[in-house]
């Protein structure tokens, strides 16, 4: 005879709603939108001649604005890009308004003879590299549960973002090295410090490159070399690299609705940057010395540099002691 059980059905728990994002970090410096004096390009009118700055992703966006903010400052800029035509716009602007020396390279950095390769070029027909800009490339958002296999879009992408800019350091480094000189400068942005939905792939891959700052500044300041990791500012991008192929997602954030919301309503309340907020302190920290004192440390572009300037040597031991600018793990 069978026999039929009826369980009681438990008390199930209230829905866990999402948790809260903080969407910044609170500071009392003074925030900025667009260049302002201290960082203005123009300030710093041919103070980098016979200087050489390398720009990654130079042909668009804030890779763009900083070949041609160096270029104004009197560098020679090599300017690295997808293709050819597509770095055509940026050489053209800075021969008609600055007459500096160019090199347009095309290179896919996470080739493993690609950096090396970008260094000899640069080297033969420009000079010794005084400046690397490592741009990261788009933003990359989805979520994690989707990814139909991480190794089609969400590895490549942490390659493109983490790899390539450490192999080009890397292969930069022995020439400042040898001549006791030099600035490395990559392009961070909040994920690597506050959680976001769907910022896995970015936040992994320019957390790291955070954290590859702090540790290569331990190494180099003492032989004359700057690092930073510096976020540019919520400036607008495109979601995913049009230069690359993704695949489709037919759903998209829906399937998360309460974060598409949260997402959807931060993005109509935003107010976006300029790409001369980046390229600006991109330049303020090649070329004021003062800015040292901020070498392996995250510098937000948002902040006024020159206030983040004068408290860290205001108070160089609070700094320290409360590890400030730095990725950490705070303990009871």
């Amino acid at each position: 005879m069978p026999f039929n059980f009826v369980l009681d059905q438990p008390d199930l728990p209230p829905p866990i709603p999402n948790p809260q994002v903080l969407w910044e970090n609170k500071a009392t410096l003074t925030r900025r939108r667009d260049t302002y004096p201290f960082i203005d390009p123009y300030r710093f009118k041919n103070n980098l001649r016979e200087k050489v700055a390398v720009v990654t992703l130079a042909h668009r966006g804030i890779g763009k604005a900083t070949a041609i903010a160096f270029a104004q400052a009197g560098a020679s800029v090599c300017c690295i890009g997808p293709t050819a035509q597509s770095l055509e716009p940026v050489l053209r602007e800075i021969k008609e308004k600055f007459n500096t020396p160019t090199l347009a390279l095309t290179a896919n950095l996470v080739e493993p003879d690609a950096p090396s390769h970008v260094v000899t070029l640069v080297e033969k027909h420009l000079g010794p590299i005084d400046f690397l800009i490592n741009i990261s490339g788009a933003a990359y958002f989805r979520s994690f549960t989707r990814e139909q296999s991480i190794m089609q879009d969400f590895w490549p992408s942490i390659e493109q973002s983490l790899r390539a800019p450490i192999a080009l350091t890397h292969a930069v480094l022995p020439s400042m090295i040898a001549r006791k000189t030099g600035t490395i400068i990559s392009t961070t942005s909040l994920p690597a410090v506050l959680p976001f939905p769907f910022a896995s792939c970015q936040g992994v891959a320019q957390t790291a490159l955070l954290k590859f700052h702090q540790h290569l500044d331990l190494e180099t300041r003492s032989k004359g070399i700057f690092s930073y990791a510096v976020n540019p500012g919520p400036i607008p991008s495109h979601i995913h690299d049009p230069d690359k192929k993704f695949s489709e997602d037919p759903h998209g954030g829906s399937i998360e609705p309460g974060w598409q919301m949260q997402l959807a309503n931060k993005a109509s309340e935003m107010e976006w940057a300029s790409v001369g907020l980046a390229s600006g302190t991109f330049i303020a920290l090649c070329a004021e010395p003062r800015a040292r004192c901020l070498s392996g440390l995250y510098v937000n572009a948002e902040r006024d540099l020159g206030e983040v300037i004068r408290e860290v040597e205001h108070d160089r031991l609070r700094v320290e002691r409360e590890r400030m600018y730095v990725l950490k793990v705070d303990e009871f």
